[in-house]
């Protein structure tokens, strides 16, 4: 009877394993590889985002609201140079600069656009 039931143990464990079709795991689609012995991209440009917002109380708690406010902008600026996040672009050497004083936050996001080939 024990050699039954450790029997269909070992068996229900390893009926429960297989293997996944994708490797590149979240279902990704567009697959890009780094490959440092040769150029595989072309920067598309070099974008800027501000935002400004008045502190009206005494502690401001969302301040990644406007880090997104910022990134949004930033986004707006790249559509309006006709450069949007399509395929296989990216933002590369994103840099978020915070600057809070008693009465403002702000807050500038720059960073630039590559494809790769």
């Amino acid at each position: 009877m024990k050699k039954i039931i450790l029997s269909l143990a070992i068996v229900s464990l390893f009926a429960s394993c297989r293997s996944s079709l994708n490797y590149g795991g979240y279902n990704q689609i567009n697959q890009t590889q780094t490959v440092l012995s040769s150029s595989n991209f072309n920067v598309l440009g070099s974008f800027k985002g501000i935002a400004t917002e008045k502190i009206v109380t005494g502690n401001i708690t969302n301040k990644e609201g406007i880090i997104s406010q910022a990134k949004t902008k930033l986004l707006e600026n790249a559509r309006a140079a006709g450069v949007e996040l399509i395929g296989s672009r990216t933002l590369v050497n994103v840099a978020v600069d915070l600057i809070e004083t008693k009465k403002r936050i702000s807050v500038t996001i720059s960073a630039e656009i590559i494809e790769f080939k």
